[in-house]
């Protein structure tokens, strides 16, 4: 590696926001995999179930969890795109 290589990384390493920034991208990826997770077996339960009313609520709670992941999905490019900028500087 060369020295400017070097520098930049151990610039980046200090950097408190950037070390937030992946610290936030981390998180929101585990919390992406839970709700795609519950997600599925939401969408399980929903095919099993035989009653209007609990296929109802349970169809509610589907498209909850799935607009929560779209938002969270948006906020991780966000956060990917902020990141890629600052490293082009």
């Amino acid at each position: 590696m060369n020295i400017r290589k070097l520098a930049k990384e151990t610039k980046a390493f200090l950097s408190s926001d950037e070390r937030k920034r992946k610290e936030k991208k981390k998180f929101l990826k585990q919390v992406l995999k839970k709700l795609k997770k519950h997600e599925k077996t939401l969408i399980g339960k929903l095919e099993s179930e035989s009653d209007a009313a609990k296929r109802f609520g349970i169809a509610n709670e589907v498209a909850l969890t799935h607009a929560q992941r779209k938002k969270g999905l948006t906020k991780l490019d966000e956060l990917k795109s902020s990141s890629r900028s600052k490293k082009k500087r």
